[in-house]
């Protein structure tokens, strides 16, 4: 029997585990670990801190808990206005303790419930003021925890305490002029489900592109440094093209390998080994890859004289990407069909990138007739060009390039702008001008949206509102035709969802993560560049985080340099919360002033917020920062031309804007966009 007059006797067993659905709702480890206290306590947090016993992710066993519910018919009400006002605090409090998260963050406990509402009062048992007229303050922290939460409406009471296995908590909620309701709870550690996993939850390792130019090729000697992503790794075996190269056992297991010269299509393989030799984990990468964006480009015109008449003969140069199987090529003048071309042999069907050429005779017209053709693929897709009659006999064949780059624009203010047309760039290359082709804006060509969040420990106090948030952002800047990835980050690194355009699923996804432990920023920003590859389309990636590194594995200057050498736009949102400056102003500054850099050699941005205080405040300021994202991603362009650079020849074009009033904010190129 307890002071306050209750009995708990521990169940001999727990009865089976909780469903499935509660245990989405709570963070899941690394395949091949099991839950424990020491695993879930906090890095570089003494074991002989008060809680140690309490600490970490708790889900409850309805089999041994109290329905708060139930216990309403047992109480003394006087009105029916009463007994709804006590169902409705007992439905509430039901719902909001599904699930607990308990941490410690610098001098504060802090509580996470099943809504994703951060409780956080300080240990010491001063009472804090928690807005809407609310108070709370710590009872007791020791081996049992006692909060009390008093408002104009009432009190609640919670204590928690271990037995064995289990946490109970005592509840005891007293509203204004109404009776106590009592409620007793327990909880497990969540069950570990490994088919609950993202197929690729935790990588050991990942191969890191090597350094090259848009569109060139590598050969000879290349530096390869990977990703460690395991702490356990001790040993990296290097293969190319299946044969074992190298085993490095040296971090950063940076190593030098020897490619094929001339270039060609080579595999790259790593394989990651712990002690004694124990396989940690694998990757792969194929080195110059070559895809081709879907695209028609008249590569010569040619006049002669046929049976005494005028003609044209015209040669049209296709680029087709691998996948793709050419259907049809219609040659027009003018108006006018003159010829479906649909043979092509074995080079139409899918297979290889490549760039194959079609040709066909005209009979000669006027001069300002023009010629236009129009390719077909088998899933419907059409490209076309065009060019006047009299633009005959001045070309001559040459073997088709598109460039393509992800072009931002904006006024003197800053603001992103719409309403461009191709006139309003010019593109220089060593050896002239290039005219652009096109110009397609973001409604045109969708967009990969990388979403990488910090899920650290001390982001808990604001987590609630910033997941709410970050959902909606998800489900507004992701149209239809759109695809995005959640990568959250804390001591290490996690693909929570691969590439999808499901809108629903992502929310699902980001609805999981539970903050704790600390914070690998290094190797979260490199991983989710990592993600991108040679995916087609418009791309931005979004990092939300709150204060430097601390746990990763790979340096600033790694991830800095891919960052910088992608050159897609990141966007930091930094969170200054004063509970997340463990490790130094000094160091904060120092981050603070890295990401600028990354944000503006990438075109992206950094948004710094200021969460000192109550929290409630600042969700205007960061809704605005994600519109402002959004607003940029709305008025991405792509802006194509075509080189004469050979193919494997870096394409480095000086792109600017021509019309008065406007800058250029950035120019990635892109892979081919299908």
């Amino acid at each position: 029997m307890t002071s306050s007059g209750r009995a708990w006797v521990v169940p001999a067993r727990l009865a089976a585990a909780a469903t499935l659905a509660l245990t989405t709702l709570l963070p899941m480890p690394c395949a091949g670990q099991v839950w424990s206290d020491r695993m879930l306590g906090i890095p570089g947090v003494r074991q002989d801190l008060p809680l140690v016993e309490l600490l970490g992710p708790w889900i409850r066993n309805d089999p041994y808990s109290e329905h708060p519910e139930r216990k309403i018919d047992a109480l003394s009400l006087d009105s029916e206005h009463d007994l709804s006002t006590m169902r409705l605090l007992a439905q509430a409090f039901a719902e909001s303790n599904a699930t607990l998260m308990i941490r410690i963050l610098e001098k504060d406990v802090v509580l996470l419930d099943s809504h994703g509402i951060t409780l956080a009062l300080p240990y010491n048992g001063r009472q804090r003021r928690l807005g809407g007229g609310v108070r709370g303050r710590v009872l007791e922290a020791g081996e049992t925890l006692t909060i009390e939460m008093v408002a104009s409406d009432g009190r609640q009471v919670d204590t928690f305490f271990r037995e064995g296995e289990w946490l109970v908590r005592w509840t005891d909620i007293e509203p204004r002029g109404l009776p106590l309701l009592e409620v007793d709870t327990v909880y497990e550690r969540p069950p570990f489900d490994p088919d609950a996993l993202s197929a690729d939850p935790v990588s050991a390792i990942r191969i890191v592109p090597p350094e090259r130019r848009y569109g060139e090729l590598l050969s000879g000697p290349v530096e390869i440094e990977p990703l460690i992503i395991d702490p356990r790794i001790v040993e990296v075996e290097f293969f190319l093209d299946d044969t074992s190269i190298r085993l490095v056992r040296k971090r950063p297991f940076r190593t030098r390998i020897r490619l094929a010269e001339p270039p060609r299509p080579q595999k790259l393989e790593v394989l990651a080994y712990g002690r004694d030799r124990a396989y940690l984990g694998r990757d792969e990468y194929l080195l110059n890859e070559v895809d081709r964006p879907f695209a028609v480009r008249i590569a010569a015109m040619s006049s002669f004289q046929a049976d005494g008449n005028a003609a044209i003969r015209v040669a049209a140069s296709l680029s087709l990407p691998r996948t793709a199987t050419l259907e049809q090529v219609d040659f027009y003048r003018s108006d006018a069909l003159v010829e479906a071309v649909r043979d092509f042999g074995r080079e139409a069907t899918a297979g290889a990138p490549r760039t194959i050429q079609v040709a066909a005779v005209i009979d000669g017209g006027l001069p300002d007739d023009f010629i236009r053709v129009v390719a077909r693929l088998a899933d419907g897709r059409e490209r076309e060009d065009a060019q006047l009659v009299h633009g005959a006999d001045y070309q001559s064949e040459m073997d088709i390039q598109l460039a393509q780059f992800q072009v931002l624009v904006t006024d003197r203010d800053g603001n992103p702008v719409s309403g461009l047309s191709p006139e309003d760039f010019e593109i220089r290359e060593p050896g002239g001008s290039r005219p652009a082709v096109a110009l397609h804006t973001a409604f045109d060509v969708p967009l990969v949206l990388g979403l990488a969040i910090d899920s650290s420990d001390s982001m808990l106090p604001t987590w609630s509102r910033l997941k709410y948030i970050a959902q909606s952002f998800l489900a507004t800047a992701v149209t239809p035709d759109d695809r995005a990835f959640l990568v959250d980050f804390d001591d290490t690194v996690r693909l929570v969802q691969p590439l999808t355009w499901d809108r629903p699923l992502l929310s699902e996804r980001l609805d999981r993560l539970i903050p704790m432990g600390g914070t690998a920023l290094n190797d979260g920003l490199l991983f989710s560049l990592l993600q991108y590859g040679s995916e087609p389309g418009r791309r931005a990636l979004v990092v939300i985080t709150d204060g430097a590194d601390q746990h990763s594995r790979s340096s600033p200057e790694q991830s800095s340099e891919f960052a910088e050498r992608l050159g897609l736009p990141i966007y930091f949102i930094e969170l200054d919360n004063s509970r997340a400056g463990s490790s130094g102003a000094a160091a904060l500054r120092r981050n603070r002033d890295r990401l600028r850099r990354i944000a503006e050699e990438t075109g992206g941005r950094l948004f710094h917020l200021e969460l000192h205080g109550d929290t409630r405040w600042w969700a205007e300021p960061i809704e605005q920062v994600f519109h402002q994202i959004e607003e940029d991603l709305r008025h991405q362009h792509v802006l194509t031309y075509y080189t004469d650079q050979a193919r494997g020849t870096p394409v480095e074009p000086e792109i600017r804007v021509t019309r008065r009033g406007l800058r250029l904010r950035s120019a990635v190129p892109l892979p081919g966009i299908d």
